[in-house]
């Protein structure tokens, strides 16, 4: 090879060197957060429920499924059920409690809120109490990142039914990543609390 063209190749090779250091070199750095993966929210949409086996209303997602939970003979004043979303992985858990021992189901339903004390951060609570429809109840967010069940609630009309509800999602809790699907959820059950009837 001629030294003239060693020494085109080497003062290009240099251009190139030189182009791309000033190139890849910045200034500043920033480091970005962690990422996510990108879960894709149905469109908000509600239908009716209303079934002759139980003694209530309320509005439920369409992208959501009412699913009966067979009675057991030693509650024989007890109904169970799920409202299952999919796509979203996710469960609330009903009971219905007629004629209860409003003080017991109470009870009960601090001792559920308690077990998630020991992973909680804090716990807001809102009350329902709305004397013409004869309901009247809470909604509780737990929160904190371990936290299994970020929603629990009750409602009832001080007499013949007591209703208790919870949030799981199917996945190892991670309430931080899943942040957006809680929020999105949220939004239904404050629709059933406000929407609930008893018959």
């Amino acid at each position: 090879m001629k030294l003239s063209s060693w020494l085109k190749m080497a003062g290009f090779l240099c251009i190139v060197f030189v182009t791309v250091l000033s190139i890849s070199c910045r200034e500043t750095y920033t480091p970005k957060p962690r990422a996510y993966m990108r879960i894709a929210m149905p469109e908000k949409a509600y239908r009716d429920f209303d079934s002759t086996a139980y003694p209530f209303t309320f509005r439920i997602p369409v992208y959501a499924q009412f699913i009966p939970v067979p009675a057991k003979e030693e509650y024989p004043n007890t109904q169970w059920a799920d409202i299952r979303i999919p796509g979203l992985n996710a469960k609330i858990y009903l009971s219905h409690i007629y004629k209860p021992d409003i003080d017991s189901c109470l009870t009960s339903t601090l001792l559920f809120i308690q077990r998630h004390m020991s992973k909680a951060t804090g716990v807001d609570e809102w009350e329902t109490n709305n004397p013409e429809e004869h309901k009247f109840g809470y909604l509780y967010h737990i929160k904190g990142k371990d936290v299994a069940s970020p929603y629990q609630f009750y409602l009832t009309d001080s007499n013949l039914h007591f209703i208790r509800g919870s949030l799981y999602i199917n996945c190892v809790p991670n309430n931080d990543s899943l942040a957006p699907v809680i929020e999105f959820l949220r939004t239904d059950i404050d629709t059933l609390l406000q929407s609930w009837a008893w018959k």
